[in-house]
């Protein structure tokens, strides 16, 4: 069986091994189409609108600086792009009155126009500085430049090379040729553009994208986007009214001019240049990653990926069909479905770097890194590339058919029983669904069981906290608060009036239960649910369990009352028939002086019986009504236990009883009544006597403990033991139902009464034939 398994594992993983290969191999086979493709959707950069402004920023810039070549001055830029205007609307004569309706806001004085006329002056130079280190940081050095004063004809630029005849007549076919790639701009005097030659990958694109944005107002926009003045509003034309000390009112306007003035600018690149600026990321050309991923991207290196994916997962499901496949089985692949899920929105977010990959691959990224590596040849680079690729195509397409194998099972047990087994958030919902459920029980056990007899501090709390959070949730509801509030007291009702339904049915339950209690049946069964209620339940079980011990009591009370007066009455009138008979016998002048002896030797007999039972009446009777006196003196029990028996020794011999003593070697001294000590022995001596089986031994035993001591009695009774034995301490109960022997039914219920009186208990035990009395003092 293992060797079978073990061919099963190498044979799906060997499919396995050549499907994701062939898809690796078969993707790497399309770079050159990819490349092809990426050159259709290829960005020039040189014409975008990021690079054009560059250059928009640098004819700003150099402007200054070919007019300060060509006047011999030190300008500002706020010099050449800023100009103020400042008018007279109105003097103290009325003059001008008619420019100046009082319409205007004025904001101030004299002194005010000024400060604003410097603070535009400092912003538009703060502007164009900031142009500046990034033109002196860019164009400068990557590119050539030159710009031309029409005026005097004053040439700045950065090259030898006669850079300023590009995009005219003059440009010589070796000049031409060295640039690949230039833009000539001529700015008239009121900064409108003239004239534009340009040559580059698309002419005819470059033009329009030079005309569209070197005719830029960015400048003015820079300049009046956030400005704040501080003294009062500024109009819609950049100008501001204000009052001199003498009283005129004079009007400031601020004019920003966005574009150079009477220059022409050529920017050029060479080859080496424009290489340059597209393999590295500069600040002239930034992004340019970004662009040519996007071009590989659109060519379909992605669209592609996904789909050798799909048809490699798509493989992968069809091989569970086959007979000695078993990936799809093996622990390792049986993967959480939120794990594989997730997976996959990685391995979609991972293939967006494909398009790199496949660019580095086919304009020799590669290469360029490898020449750092001196000491590797270069025939090895092409095949180092193709095995850099091929091992993260393989791995790739590895991991989608991992994937892919973990939704193995789904075709094999069904898609109910594979989320049950496979998914996190079904196993997590179960969990939650009884969890919550249970919770709501208990809530709902909770508020249904609320026990009126204790605080509901706890419960009251809960509902305050759970109405709360429920409000505050329709309260974020906004306007649709109202809705959501209207649907919740429905629904409030609902509950409440459900609630009051279910605690008058306990209601209804509890009295019920208490009516029947009360009409005698005490057999009511109290099992139905009592809610809040349920506290009563316990309260009226222990009434209903009173009633029964009470019935009880009294039914055992009335019986003992009857079977008192028939045995006292049967015990009574033996010995007075037995009197009266042998008095009517005495009478009779006919009998001999022996019948007459004999007669009055049964008299005597009888009358002493009778006087006995008339006094264990008595003793019974006074225990009963707890009016016995106690004569507490010390008492050495075990010497006392010993007495008794020596008094009755020769009636247990005639019995043919062996009596076995086990008492403590050490005296046991305590406070008892010695009289109705010998007494309570006395009657079990007795009773052992009278009703323990011939030819057995009895027992009695001491052993002392922490409070005195306690005493055992065993034997074995002669009749058959038929009777509860609490019954036998009761008064007038015998051994013998039938009341044949002689005795009044006392002796154990007077010695449970001496003993109870001071202060011990006494027990008796049966155990089939075998009977035992237990005291404990």
């Amino acid at each position: 069986m293992d060797t079978k398994s073990t061919s099963s594992k190498k044979f799906s993983f060997i499919i396995a091994f050549i499907l994701i290969l062939a898809a690796s191999v078969g993707y790497f086979s399309m770079y050159p189409f990819f490349e092809r493709q990426a050159a259709e959707y290829d960005i020039d950069v040189f014409s975008t609108s990021n690079f054009l402004f560059k250059l928009y920023q640098g004819s700003c810039v150099l402007y200054k600086d070919v007019t300060e070549a060509a006047t011999g001055d030190t300008l500002e830029y706020a010099d050449l792009y800023l100009q103020a205007e400042e008018e007279l609307l109105k003097g103290i004569n009325g003059e001008n009155e008619e420019i100046y309706d009082g319409s205007e806001f004025i904001v101030g004085s004299y002194a005010n126009a000024e400060s604003w006329k410097q603070m535009c002056r400092e912003r538009i130079n703060n502007i164009l500085l900031g142009w500046q280190s990034d033109v002196l940081g860019g164009i400068t050095r990557e590119m050539d430049y030159c710009v031309i004063d029409h005026a005097t004809g004053k040439i700045i630029k950065n090259t030898g090379k006669e850079i300023e005849n590009l995009g005219t007549d003059k440009a010589g076919e070796d000049i031409s040729s060295d640039y690949v790639y230039y833009i000539r701009v001529s700015y008239g005097s009121a900064g409108n553009i003239e004239r534009v030659a340009v040559k580059g990958k698309n002419a005819e694109e470059l033009l329009k994208s030079v005309q569209l944005n070197l005719k830029s107002n960015f400048l003015w926009s820079s300049f009046w986007n956030g400005v704040s003045y501080e003294y009062g509003d500024i109009y819609s034309d950049g100008s501001i009214y204000f009052h001199d000390n003498s009283g005129n009112i004079g009007k400031e306007k601020i004019t920003v001019s966005s574009m150079p003035k009477n220059i022409t600018c050529i920017f050029a690149l060479t080859n080496q240049q424009q290489e340059k600026l597209l393999t590295g990321n500069t600040s002239l050309v930034s992004g340019r990653g970004y662009e040519e991923w996007y071009a590989y991207y659109r060519a379909g290196t992605v669209d592609v990926m996904f789909i050798f994916g799909s048809v490699l997962a798509v493989l992968a499901i069809l091989m569970i069909r086959v007979k000695n496949y078993c990936l799809h089985r093996l622990s390792g692949v049986k993967l959480h479905v939120e794990v594989v899920v997730i997976a996959i929105f990685m391995m979609i977010g991972i293939s967006e770097n494909i398009p790199t990959l496949v660019n580095f691959t086919n304009r020799g990224r590669f290469d360029e890194a490898y020449s750092n590596l001196t000491w590797l040849p270069k025939a090895l680079y092409p095949a180092l590339t193709g095995s850099i690729n091929l091992g993260i195509l393989f791995l790739l397409f590895a991991v989608w058919y991992y994937l892919a194998t973990s939704f193995g099972e789904l075709f094999e047990i069904g898609i109910r029983a594979f989320l049950k087994e496979r998914s996190l958030i079904y196993k997590i919902g179960v969990r939650m669904k009884h969890f919550c459920k249970k919770n709501v029980d208990n809530f709902k056990n909770e508020i249904l069981h609320v026990d009126l007899g204790e605080k509901a501090t706890r419960t009251i709390r809960k509902l305050v906290v759970i109405n709360f959070f429920l409000l505050a949730a329709v309260c974020c509801m906004w306007v649709f608060g109202w809705m959501a509030l209207f649907v919740y007291s429905i629904i409030l009702y609902f509950c409440m009036k459900k609630y009051i339904q279910k605690i008058q049915e306990q209601y209804h339950n509890l009295f019920d239960a208490t009516r029947s209690i009360a009409n005698g049946n005490l057999q009511t069964q109290l099992d139905d649910d009592w809610g809040i209620f349920e506290s009563y339940k316990e309260e009226l079980s222990k009434i209903q369990d009173g009633f029964k011990v009470a019935v009880e009591e009294e039914v055992k009370s009335q019986k003992m009352k009857t079977e008192l007066i028939t045995n006292v009455s049967h015990d009574l009138k033996t010995p007075l028939t037995a009197i009266t008979t042998y008095i009517e016998l005495l009478e009779d002048e006919n009998i001999t002086p022996e019948q007459r002896t004999e007669y009055l030797d049964v008299l005597k007999k009888k009358s002493a019986r009778l006087k006995f039972l008339i006094e264990d009446l008595f003793e019974v009777s006074k225990a009963t009504s707890g009016n016995i006196t106690l004569n507490l003196v010390d008492v050495d029990i075990c010497n006392l236990i010993r007495q008794v028996y020596l008094e009755y020794e020769d009636k247990a011999e005639a019995a043919d009883l062996v009596f076995r003593f086990q008492m403590p070697e050490e005296k046991i001294i305590l406070k008892l009544d010695s009289q109705k000590t010998y007494r309570i022995f006395e009657n079990l001596y007795v009773n052992i006597i009278k009703y323990a089986m011939p030819h057995t031994r009895v027992y009695v035993r001491g052993e002392k403990t922490e409070s005195g001591i306690g005493i055992e009695l065993k034997n074995m009774s002669a009749a058959e033991l038929n009777i509860p034995a609490e019954d036998l301490t009761e008064r007038f109960v015998r051994g013998d139902s039938s009341r044949n022997t002689e005795g009044s039914g006392l002796g154990l219920a007077i010695a449970r009464s001496f003993v109870e009186a001071q202060g011990g208990k006494m027990k008796v035990e049966i155990d089939g034939d075998l009977f035992k009395v237990k005291i404990e003092w």
